[in-house]
């Protein structure tokens, strides 16, 4: 991918300041570059579409802190005894140890709107321009959503009336004295407009395309993921039967090959994965996924690893306990590393799964589960089980069992995926683990990241989040 650098202004939206490897968009240094000279064609737009993937990839976000601050700000993984204290805080849920990084969203979503405001007028033909808006929406959908999760509550889960959301920005902003100060919104407004971008860029795709682009089926089963949060289950099920039936090639694999998938690009499940060239884009000895989760390439930390209670809910024959993991000894201490993120495109350059289909199963299962459904609910769940080489859930578990059971299986099928802290939170539920000296209730404060101070003393009407 082409890599762009854009300078963040300090307010609560970010100011873009352009420059690129691009002849088309080369530009002496200053406080703003027009959109006139920018995306004045097509290749501009295009130009601009991939530093939106671009900032997607770095170690603070997909790269690796999306996938494992949830995990171990839960109970799926902990740290090796001997580490290089990445994560170290937030093993304890430490005050401020969360995910506040994801507020410098703001450049990808400026540069999203700058695509989308620009697009109908570029110089190419109607397919493409409805591609290429479709893949700005679905991007600037799941960048907010993504901050929805650490800095709001769920509209259904708010806590002492505290309802903010985020600050909501739909036209680009190229120079500093353009960038107005807001308010939060409310979440509900927040949903409201995730789910908007969403349906919008659903409407804009074609039936297929690429998975290691945003494409129709991916955006179906994310907006089936925020349905979920937002606990509107009947939606969650129509959107995830869309993306489950979408003749976009991905589909569940066989038992024999759930680990080999996670070697392929893109992997078979994935509706859409983040890709890494790895000429130019590999994350490193220190911080790739491969780098903190496994010791398969020499000189890894492989710091992170699953918490004994995880490893035991897995069944002796289910495959992503005997396949997914694999005993070593790290500083002496015997431990099980990860083969989700085995290196095999090169050291530290693995691609990130988004989103995949065994989790749009899950999604649907817990939506039939949370309306009545079970058995449909069952079917769901049984498929992802049964593929594991696990004993399938009876037909005489339903209600709160089946969800609890559900619950479990996103554990089992996910870890290492991002999904454990955002799934407890979304359920208004406790924190319990090994690491803490009390659990964490839901009412906590740590369960919302900081918004940065920076920008809380640039603008009066940003109100930081509750105790901090």
């Amino acid at each position: 991918m082409l890599t762009r650098q854009l300078k963040n202004i300090s307010l609560a939206v970010l100011v873009a300041v352009a420059s690129s490897c691009s002849d088309l968009l080369n530009t002496e240094p200053k406080q703003s570059v027009s959109s006139d000279v920018a995306l004045k064609d097509i290749t501009g737009i295009r130009a601009l579409l991939i530093s939106v993937y671009d900032r997607l990839q770095p170690n603070t976000y997909y790269g690796a802190r999306i996938m494992i601050a949830p995990e171990i700000m839960a109970d799926n993984v902990r740290l090796t005894n001997t580490n290089s204290n990445r994560y170290f805080n937030e093993r304890v849920n430490a005050p401020s140890a969360h995910m506040q990084q994801f507020w410098a969203n703001y450049a990808a979503i400026n540069e999203a709107n700058f695509i989308i405001s620009a697009i109908d007028g570029a110089n190419t033909t109607t397919a493409d321009k409805a591609q290429i808006k479709g893949e700005a929406l679905f991007l600037r959908a799941l960048l907010y959503f993504d901050m929805a999760r650490v800095f709001a509550y769920e509209p259904t889960k708010v806590v002492n009336g505290f309802n903010e959301g985020l600050i909501l920005r739909t036209e680009p902003t190229d120079d500093v004295s353009k960038a107005d100060l807001r308010a939060r919104s409310t979440i509900e407004e927040t949903y409201q407009f995730i789910e908007k971008d969403l349906k919008d860029a659903i409407a804009s795709f074609p039936a297929t395309g690429n998975r290691l682009r945003a494409n129709k089926a991916a955006a179906n089963a994310l907006l089936a993921r925020v349905y979920l949060y937002w606990e509107k289950y009947a939606d969650a099920i129509t959107y995830a039967t869309a993306a489950l039936d979408a003749p976009n090639g991905a589909s569940l694999v066989s038992g024999a090959n759930y680990v080999a998938a996670f070697a392929a690009a893109p992997n078979p499940e994935s509706f859409f994965e983040i890709n890494y060239v790895q000429a130019t884009e590999s994350l490193g000895v220190n911080e790739s996924m491969h780098s903190l989760t496994t010791n398969l390439t020499t000189g890894n930390w492989g710091d992170v690893v699953p918490t004994n209670e995880l490893l035991g809910l897995y069944e002796a024959t289910d495959i992503r306990r005997t396949q997914g993991f694999f005993a070593a000894t790290k500083g002496g201490e015997a431990v099980f590393f990860s083969r989700k993120f085995p290196g095999a495109r090169g050291p530290f350059t693995d691609n990130i799964p988004v989103i995949r289909y065994s989790e749009v199963l899950l999604i649907r299962a817990e939506a039939y589960a949370a309306t009545g459904k079970a058995d449909l609910a069952l079917a769901d769940l049984n498929r992802i089980r049964t593929r594991a080489g696990a004993t399938p859930v009876a037909a005489t578990v339903t209600g709160t069992d089946l969800i609890d059971a559900i619950m479990r299986e996103r554990r089992l099928e996910l870890v290492l995926e991002g999904h454990r802290f955002f799934d407890l939170k979304r359920r208004g539920e406790v924190i319990t683990k090994a690491a803490l000296s009390a659990p964490v209730p839901y009412s906590d404060f740590r369960i919302l990241a900081p918004l940065p101070v920076g920008q809380i003393q640039l603008n009066p009407k940003l109100k930081q989040n509750p105790g901090y």
